[in-house]
């Protein structure tokens, strides 16, 4: 999971009756968002797609959304990296490490 992102409210889906009622307040599981997103995973993996989510409350969706894109990004261009003529570390590992 993304590091700056904090989780749902311990992955509730209703607060209060009142909010629900008031605002049609209703979150969505991790479980869920991740069965909704494996039916359009071929988009999900397209890194020029675009996803709109009009009522993003916590950012489950697109924070699920951008790790995966990350993780094709990651594997994608991971083996690209460029080797130094002298077989150590590329430049851009270096100052990963650093």
């Amino acid at each position: 999971m993304l590091s700056f992102i904090k989780p749902a409210v311990a992955e509730k889906q209703v607060i209060s009756k009142e909010r629900v009622t008031d605002h049609r307040e209703v979150y969505t599981n991790k479980r869920e968002v991740n069965a909704m997103l494996d039916l359009v995973a071929q988009e999900t993996e397209r890194i020029d797609s675009r996803f709109l989510e009009p009522a993003c409350g916590t950012g489950n969706f697109l924070t699920e959304i951008l790790e995966r894109k990350l993780k094709v990004v990651k594997s994608r261009y991971a083996k690209n990296q460029p080797e130094s003529v002298d077989n150590q570390a590329s430049p851009i590992k270096l100052a990963v490490r650093q």
